[in-house]
């Protein structure tokens, strides 16, 4: 019985998990159809940029989540083989039980109506014997019920672990499919860039395009600061531990505060806070209590998370693989706010930060401990 409710939790985990891997396989598949008609339209490097990034995360996504239901699949089927070597056992027993059943009725009933006729036993001995042959006759029918019930589900089970079996297969070659197309689009993405390299004409387009990026994201802010009450919070966390702040990831800083010539693309821009290069996946954290008021895709800076931290303070979490967070979420220090990613990156895996003050950049690394 316990091992049925396990199989019952198991099946239901998996059509649920299997619906949202299906909206997420059309959510890909629309992303894909974006990028090519955006080939096609010879849009801007970084419009182009930003959507094989949206491509190449939800990829990401989708080759986790067919690995993570493969693998309740195999749990299923590791269950199932478990549970039909059970029913298998049971039935041989029964079987053999069944068949030493039959023949002694076989042996017993042609003489039963004749023993109450001339049997010298009282009548009462006659009835008691009649009586129990009649039980014996209903719990050979039980037992045999129980065995059709029986083998009526090891037919199931072995159905369904075929059919898991096949749907696994499947899941395999999917997945290796996945694969290709991701190393497919982050062929792509480098390919524009090293486009964006050798040509100049290529390169002042990409400059003009990420400040215009920079400028958006500011005016994103300055919006927020002017929509929030303008209440003081008193003492502010960020001035009270200026300097000692906890970092928001581990990583080694790449880009630091400022003014910076791109040493592939040769583009200068303004860097509004630093660039830390770090592992994929690797935890993404909150520097300091306060509210996320965006958690979306940005042009330039991929998966984003912006957190308000009263005061004109806001801190800013660019490239992520993974947003953890909704808006209008309360959080604490050191609360897990993403993963670290790609998406948006001309340079690998990394998390852009920022630290804004009344909608101006101010260097992190002097808040940072």
């Amino acid at each position: 019985m316990k091992l049925l409710i396990i199989l019952l939790c198991l099946v239901s985990q998996i059509t649920e998990k299997q619906k949202e891997l299906d909206k997420l396989k059309a959510k890909l598949s629309a992303v894909r159809t974006e990028i090519r008609q955006l080939e096609k339209r010879k849009v801007g490097t970084l419009v182009r940029i930003e959507k094989i990034d949206e491509g190449v995360s939800l990829t990401i996504k989708y080759i986790d989540e067919i690995t993570s239901q493969a693998s309740k699949e195999k749990t299923k089927i590791h269950e199932l083989t478990k549970e039909i070597a059970k029913l298998e056992g049971k039935m041989n027993l029964r079987k053999d039980d069944l068949r030493k059943r039959l023949i002694r009725l076989y042996k017993w009933t042609p003489f039963y109506k004749l023993e109450i006729l001339f049997s010298s036993k009282s009548l009462p001995e006659i009835l008691s014997s009649s009586y129990y042959l009649q039980i014996l006759v209903e719990d050979d029918q039980r037992a045999f019920f129980e065995f059709k019930s029986d083998w009526k589900r090891y037919l199931t089970d072995k159905k369904m672990r075929e059919d898991l079996i096949t749907i696994l297969e499947q899941r395999r070659e999917e997945k290796e499919t996945e694969l290709t197309r991701l190393n497919e689009e982050r062929k792509k993405k480098n390919d524009i860039l090293d486009k964006v390299g050798r040509q100049e004409k290529e390169k002042r387009k990409m400059e003009k395009q990420l400040k215009s990026a920079q400028r958006k994201l500011e005016e994103l802010i300055v919006g927020l600061e002017k929509k929030r009450a303008k209440a003081k919070s008193g003492s502010n966390y960020l001035e009270d531990y200026r300097g000692a702040l906890s970092w928001p990831c581990r990583g080694k800083v790449v880009t630091k505060f400022g003014k910076i010539i791109h040493p592939k693309y040769n583009t200068t821009t303004k860097n509004n806070g630093i660039d830390i290069s770090a592992r994929y996946g690797d935890n993404v954290l909150s520097i300091a209590p306060g509210r996320v008021v965006y958690a979306d895709r940005f042009m330039g800076y991929g998966n984003l998370v912006l957190i308000d931290h009263l005061d004109g303070y806001y801190s800013l979490y660019g490239h992520l693989a993974e947003i953890l967070v909704s808006v209008g979420k309360e959080i604490i220090e050191g609360r897990i706010i993403g993963r670290i990613g790609e998406s948006g990156s001309l340079s690998g895996p990394m998390l852009h930060f920022e630290l804004r003050k009344d909608g101006k950049p101010v260097d992190p690394l002097a808040y940072l401990k």
